[in-house]
C-alpha cells in the first residue's frame, strides 16, 4: 500500500468550470503592434573562386529571391543515382534574412546596407555588436577587414567614426571606458603608460607600413590617420553630420582581440621577442 507524499491539497468540491479560459487569442495577438527587431541577420553570398570556376562547379544550389530571401537546394551530385532509383524531386529550403547581398555586392554596398546605421547609433550613445559567422573560406575576413584597396566593415566603421567627430576629440587620456556603460579616471602613471603604449603601437605600424610601401603614410586597412585624428578612407570619405553642442568631446578607445580555441588574445598587446 502506498501513500501520497503531497499534503495540504484541498479536496475538489464539485465540477471545475473552465469556460472562462477558453478564449480565442488570435484576434488579440494580431492587434498587438509588432516589436522592433533587435537582432538583424544579413547574408552575403560570395562569388566562386577561380579554382571553383575552373572545376566547373555550379551555384544553382543557391537562389536569391528578392532582397531578403534565399532558396537552398542540394547539389546535383547528392541526388540518388543508383539503377532502379526513381527520379526524386529536389528538396528546397527557404531562409529569410534582414537583407541578402549577392555575389556582385561591393564592400561599400554591404557596409551601407548593414553596419553604417549602427555606427550612427554608436555615435549617438548606443551600444552595438557586430560579428560574422560562417564556415572556413566563407569570406568572413574579407567582409570584416578586407584588403588595403577594398576596405571591409571594420575599417570603414572606424573611418566614419573619426571623420564624424573631427574637431570634437577629447585631447587628454585620463578617461578610460569600463565595459559598456561606465568609465574610470586614470592616474598620472596610468596615463603615461597608455600614451607610451599608443606611441609604440603607432611606431610599429609606421615601420611595418614603410617596409611595404616606402614613402607612404601609415595606414590601417585602407584608412589613413591624420594629425587631427580624422580618418579618410582610400575609397571614399564618409561621415555623419552630428547635431551636438560645440562643447561635446569624444574619447575613442579601441581594443582588438581574437578568440581562438576558447582563449582570448589581445592583438594590440606587444609581444616580447624571446631569444
Amino acid at each position: 500500500m502506498m501513500e501520497s507524499c503531497f499534503t495540504g491539497i484541498p479536496k475538489r468540491v464539485g465540477p471545475v468550470e473552465v469556460e472562462d479560459i477558453k478564449r480565442n487569442l488570435l484576434g488579440e495577438l494580431e492587434a498587438v503592434e509588432p516589436q522592433t527587431e533587435n537582432l538583424h541577420v544579413y547574408l552575403r553570398v560570395r562569388p566562386f573562386t577561380a579554382t571553383e570556376s575552373d572545376s566547373g562547379e555550379s551555384q544553382d544550389c543557391v537562389t536569391i529571391e528578392g532582397s531578403n530571401s534565399v532558396v537552398l537546394r542540394a547539389p546535383r551530385f547528392c541526388q540518388p543515382n543508383r539503377q532502379g532509383d526513381k527520379s526524386l524531386p529536389q528538396t528546397a529550403q527557404r531562409f529569410t534574412f534582414t537583407q541578402v547581398f549577392g555575389p556582385k555586392a561591393s564592400q561599400r554596398t554591404v557596409f551601407e546596407g548593414s553596419v553604417r546605421g549602427l555606427v550612427q547609433d554608436a555615435l549617438q550613445g548606443g551600444n552595438c555588436l557586430v560579428f560574422t559567422y560562417g564556415v572556413t573560406n566563407a569570406g568572413k575576413t574579407f567582409t570584416f577587414l578586407g584588403p588595403d584597396h577594398n576596405s571591409g566593415l571594420l575599417p570603414r566603421s572606424l573611418a566614419v567614426i573619426f571623420n564624424s567627430i573631427k574637431g570634437h576629440l577629447y585631447s587628454r587620456s585620463d578617461l578610460k571606458p569600463q565595459r559598456c556603460r561606465d568609465f574610470s579616471r586614470l592616474t598620472p602613471d596610468q596615463q603615461a603608460a597608455e600614451i607610451s603604449n599608443k606611441k609604440n603601437l603607432l611606431r610599429l605600424l609606421k615601420e611595418s607600413d614603410k617596409s611595404l610601401t616606402t614613402g607612404k603614410s601609415a595606414s590601417l586597412e585602407g584608412s589613413s590617420v591624420s594629425s587631427d585624428g580624422s580618418m579618410s578612407s582610400v575609397a571614399e570619405a564618409d561621415n555623419f553630420c552630428l547635431d551636438i553642442p560645440s562643447t561635446v568631446r569624444f574619447s575613442v578607445w579601441v581594443s582588438f582581440c581574437e578568440i581562438y580555441n576558447e582563449n582570448i588574445h589581445d592583438l594590440l598587446e606587444q609581444v616580447t621577442n624571446w631569444c
